[in-house]
C-alpha cells in the first residue's frame, strides 16, 4: 500500500466519524432528546436569572420605600414635638383625681368576695362512656 492511500483512508475515517457524530446527534432519538433537554435547561437557567433580577429589584425598591417612610415618620415626630407646646401648657390640662371617690360601698361592689374558680363544679359529660350517659 501506498502512503497516499493510507492518508486518504485515515482522512476518510476521520471525516466519516465526524459526519457520523453529526448524524447521530441530529437524527437519532437520543440526540434529539439531548438537544431538547439542553434547550430546556438553558431556558430554565435564563428564567432563574431573570427571577433573581426581579427579586433584587423588588427588594431594593421595598427598602427604598421603607427608608422614605422612616424619614417621613421622623419628620412627623419632630413636627409634633416642636408644635406640641404651642397649643396647650401643662397648667391648662385638667387633673383627674383617681382617688376622688372615697365611698367605701362603691369600692366593695367592685371587689369580689372570693377568688373565681377556674373550673365548673358540674361535670361536662365529655369523658363519659355510652353506658354511663344513659
Amino acid at each position: 500500500m501506498d502512503k497516499s492511500m493510507i492518508t486518504y483512508i485515515v482522512i476518510g475515517l476521520i471525516i466519516g466519524f465526524i459526519v457520523g457524530m453529526i448524524f447521530m446527534n441530529f437524527v437519532s432519538q437520543k440526540g434529539r432528546k439531548y438537544a431538547k433537554l439542553k434547550r430546556e435547561y438553558e431556558q430554565a437557567q435564563e428564567e432563574l436569572v431573570s427571577q433573581k433580577q426581579m427579586m433584587v429589584k423588588h427588594f431594593s425598591h421595598s427598602a427604598e420605600i421603607l427608608d422614605n417612610m422612616a424619614k417621613e415618620f421622623r419628620r412627623l415626630y419632630q413636627h409634633i414635638a416642636e408644635t406640641s407646646g404651642q397649643f396647650s401648657t401643662f397648667d391648662d390640662m385638667p387633673m383627674i383625681d383617681l382617688e376622688a371617690n372615697k365611698d367605701i360601698s362603691v369600692k366593695n361592689k367592685l371587689t369580689l368576695e372570693e377568688q373565681p374558680k377556674d373550673y365548673s363544679d358540674n361535670p361536662s359529660g365529655l369523658f363519659k362512656t355510652d353506658d354511663i350517659k344513659s
